[in-house]
C-alpha cells in the first residue's frame, strides 16, 4: 500500500528528501518535476543518500563519493557495487505518496483463490477453505473517477484490486477532503463489511480504468451457515488478531 509522505511542492527541484516508510528509510528526489524514490541507505557502507547532492539524475554519496542513477536505482561511480532498490512515486493533488511494496500486477490467469489468500480476513485458511469461496466471488469493471464505494453508506462486501488504482478518500466532495491511502493490484478494501451491517468509513475511487474482484456478504454469510468449520477458522483467525492488538497495546 502506498503511504503519503508529505507535499509535493514541499520538495523543490534539484533536491532530495528522505521519508521512513512503513519502517524502510527512503529517499524521494526531484528531477525536473518528476519524483523518483529509492533507498535511501547507500549499499555501499550505510551513508544516508538524501544528504548527498544531486545533479541531474545522479545522486552522489556524501561518506564515499558512490554515485546512482535515481531514475533506476544503478551505480554509476564506484566505490558501491549493489544499485539501489527503487520505489513507485505518484502524486494526488499536491500530495507525495510512496509504496515499498514490489508486488507485480496479478496476471489475468490468476484465479480467485490466489487473490482471495491475500486478503487478512482469509490469511491462515487452508486451500480448500478458500476453493469454497471462490464461486461466491465476482468481477467488476469501474471507470476513471468512478465511486466504487460511498462513506456513511452500509457495505455490502468486500473487494480486490486486479487492475488499475483506487484511491481510499474521506470527506468525498468536501472542503476537509483526505486520501487516506492508495490501493493497486492484489490489494483489497472493504473486508469488514462481509461481517456485519456497518456503514463505509471512507470512499473509494477508481483513479483509472479499474477491475476489482468482488464478494457480497449475503453470499458469504450464507456459505458460513452451511460451513460451521470455515465460520469457527475465521472466528479463531480473528480473535488471533485481536489478541495481537491486545499484546502491542499493553507494551
Amino acid at each position: 500500500m502506498a503511504v503519503r509522505v508529505g507535499k509535493a511542492s514541499d520538495l523543490q527541484p534539484g533536491r532530495i528528501a528522505g521519508f521512513l516508510v512503513d519502517g524502510k528509510s527512503v529517499a524521494v528526489a526531484n528531477v525536473d518535476a518528476r519524483y523518483f524514490a529509492f533507498d535511501d541507505i547507500c549499499t555501499h557502507r550505510g551513508c544516508r543518500l538524501s544528504e548527498g547532492p544531486l545533479e541531474g539524475i545522479i545522486v552522489t554519496c556524501p561518506c564515499h563519493a558512490s554515485q546512482f542513477d535515481v531514475t533506476n536505482g544503478g551505480v554509476v561511480t564506484g566505490p558501491a557495487t549493489v544499485a539501489q532498490d527503487t520505489f513507485q512515486v505518484e502524486i494526488v493533488g499536491d500530495e507525495l505518496w510512496v509504496s515499498t511494496d514490489a508486488k507485480p500486477s496479478p496476471p489475468a490467469a490468476e484465479t480467485a483463490t490466489s487473490l482471495l489468500a491475500q486478503v487478512a480476513l482469509f490469511a491462515g485458511l487452508d486451500s480448500a477453505a478458500l476453493e469454497s469461496l471462490e464461486a461466491f466471488t465476482f468481477r467488476r469493471r469501474f471507470g476513471a473517477k468512478e465511486v466504487i464505494v460511498e462513506e456513511g453508506r452500509t457495505g455490502n462486501g468486500l473487494y480486490v484490486v486486479l487492475s488499475g488504482r483506487v484511491e481510499v478518500v474521506k470527506g468525498l466532495g468536501s472542503a476537509t477532503r483526505q486520501t487516506v491511502a492508495l490501493l493497486g493490484p492484489g490489494e483489497p478494501f472493504g473486508e469488514m463489511a462481509l461481517l456485519g451491517d456497518w456503514r463505509r468509513s471512507a470512499s473509494v475511487v477508481a483513479l483509472e480504468e479499474t477491475e476489482c474482484l468482488g464478494m457480497d456478504r449475503w453470499a458469504f454469510l450464507t456459505h458460513l451457515n452451511r460451513q460451521p468449520q470455515l465460520a469457527i477458522r475465521i472466528l479463531q483467525l480473528l480473535a488471533e488478531r485481536l489478541a495481537k492488538t491486545n499484546e502491542k497495546l499493553i507494551e
